[in-house]
């Protein structure tokens, strides 16, 4: 006995779209919480265990893409400005080392969190808090936020 499609065809794939949709649109809502959250907090890092801005770069330069198959879905980078003027625009300089890390992740969601210039290691180096408290809640937190949307979308209506 062999089996039978005895329902519409067209209807079945404008459904499975529909829920393709709907799961897409959660990873992404998502990774931008995600994103927002580590971005907020290492932005908002105080002095006495960061750094003191001086040009306003580095911090300009600390920010997130979301990245879906090589493209860019979301960036956030804010200009903040220092005490001490400077011809080099952070916000640039970070939106462009997050675009050459995605680039090394052409398939997929991948969320990209940097601190752009190419300074920030120094400064990490000399014991100033730039990302590393960040990649700490970052090792907290994605696993939280993952098993969330696991259960959203086994929530979903198929």
């Amino acid at each position: 006995m062999a089996i039978r499609n005895k329902g519409n065809l067209s209807e079945l794939k404008a459904r499975m779209n529909a829920v393709k949709v709907r799961i897409d649109r959660a990873i992404f809502f998502r990774l931008s919480f995600i994103g927002e959250k580590l971005v907020n907090y290492a932005r908002s890092i105080t002095a006495d265990i960061g750094y003191t801005d001086q040009t306003g770069n580095l911090r300009s330069s600390t920010g997130y893409i979301i990245v879906k198959d090589g493209i860019v879905l979301k960036s956030d980078f804010d200009e903040i400005q220092g005490p001490v003027a400077s011809i080099i625009d952070g916000k640039s300089v970070g939106l462009n080392h997050a675009i050459s890390i995605a680039l090394k992740h052409p398939v997929g969601y991948v969320l990209i969190v940097v601190a752009g210039m190419d300074y920030a290691f120094a400064v990490e180096s000399r014991g100033k808090d730039v990302l590393t408290t960040t990649e700490y809640l970052a090792n907290e937190e994605i696993p939280k936020e993952l098993r969330k949307l696991r259960e959203q979308i086994k929530r979903m209506k198929l």
